[in-house]
């Protein structure tokens, strides 16, 4: 039989740092409409609008590097088609015939924006642009991803072309999801080889929040005249072990969504402590030993417990145990768990083990036992 003994964990709330308390409602960014989710369970933090389709901008290359990814190998050569270079605005500098990786265009498409990168892909990988802006509308569907609609694979306004900013916080996890892409995108800048191998071309980011935020790590960047300015953001806090994707849209100017993007992410990290819940070696529970009435085993923690924890809501402490220790136990044996919840969420755990050997009952222990039996069975 085994016992779970429940209490709550009072200095689970004293021991927070006072500040963390003090975060108070989410900033209002300057744009249309915003999300913040935490990218560790899924829930939302904050949110604005955030199921409106509107145009996405350069936003749209996440899913072009998604399907280009996962098409075949990265190190396969692409041939740059003239329907690439004439597509104008963002560039990466791609030359019409240059053969280039699959690996280098998404160097290209990520942090240099290129609307040449995009074409070039699309059309190495699915012939046409327009097949693949198919592949683009079917993968959503199966990844069933709702408020989204592509037109082309660069982003430039076009009837059609829009995407919500819950839409975008999906592809922006799925994008972090694939390591290759993953380490392009927290890049600020980034080099390809040049026109036939010849020298390089050196790629600088929109993504400032790279620069100014040291948890940020990706994601993309956009503008158009008909979406403004527009971020999808994911940082990580390692003091935190936290993750966190913030999408911005129809914010006014860089300076604005850069602003804005660091005070939603900061806000979203203020709503979460990692403290140390129980040291090593702390005393939790003590229980009795079968065979040796009178003597009790003290389980104390293996490691420290340390959870990551929302600061506004409470938190228990759990002990599973069994109700009877069988000896012989050594010093360090494990003999049971403790857990930190939250919101039904295991966040924390730690083995409890005993502080001391424990020897097997002798002779004496095994009379004393059956008295004590007894004793139980006429009370």
């Amino acid at each position: 039989m085994r016992t779970v003994l429940r209490s709550a964990l009072v200095a689970l709330v004293v021991a927070l740092p006072a500040a963390a308390f003090g975060a108070g409602q989410p900033p209002t960014p300057a744009g249309t409409a915003w999300i913040l989710v935490d990218g560790d369970t899924g829930e939302v933090l904050a949110e604005h609008d955030a199921d409106t389709p509107r145009p996405n901008a350069s936003t749209t290359k996440m899913m072009t590097a998604l399907i280009a990814l996962e098409s075949g190998d990265p190190d396969r050569l692409i041939t740059v088609v003239p329907a690439a270079v004439a597509v104008g605005e963002s560039s990466a500098g791609l030359v019409v015939g240059e053969r280039i990786s699959v690996r280098n265009l998404l160097k290209a498409l990520l942090v240099g924006s290129g609307n040449d990168a995009a074409i070039a892909l699309a059309y190495g990988v699915a012939g046409s642009e327009a097949k693949f802006v198919t592949r683009m509308n079917d993968r959503a569907r199966a990844l069933r991803i709702t408020g989204i609609s592509f037109a082309n694979s660069h982003g430039l306004d076009e009837a059609g072309h829009t995407a919500s900013p819950r839409a975008l916080a999906r592809l922006g996890a799925l994008l972090m999801g694939k390591p290759i892409l993953k380490e392009i995108v927290a890049r600020r800048s980034i080099t390809v080889p040049g026109p036939g191998g010849e020298g390089t071309r050196l790629l600088t980011s929109e993504n400032d929040l790279l620069g100014v935020m040291p948890e940020a790590d990706g994601v993309k960047t956009g503008h158009t005249n008909g979406g403004g300015y527009i971020e999808v953001a994911h940082a990580t806090s390692g003091r935190l072990d936290k993750r966190l994707y913030a999408v911005l849209m129809g914010e006014p100017d860089p300076a604005t969504r850069r602003t804005d993007s660091v005070a939603l992410l900061t806000w979203g990290f203020a709503q979460f402590a990692r403290p140390v819940i129980l040291p090593t070696g702390r005393a939790v529970v003590a229980i009795p030993v079968q065979g040796r009435p009178g003597t009790q085993v003290v389980l104390t923690v293996a490691s420290p417990v340390v959870a990551t924890i929302r600061v506004d809501r409470p938190a228990r402490l759990r002990v599973i145990a069994p109700s009877l220790a069988v000896a012989p136990l050594a010093a360090g044996a494990a003999v049971g768990r403790v857990e930190v919840v939250q919101d039904g969420d295991v966040v924390g755990r730690a083995d409890l083990i005993t502080r001391v050997a424990v020897p097997a009952p002798g002779f004496i222990d095994a009379i004393r036992w059956a008295f004590h039996g007894l004793g139980s069975v006429f009370t």
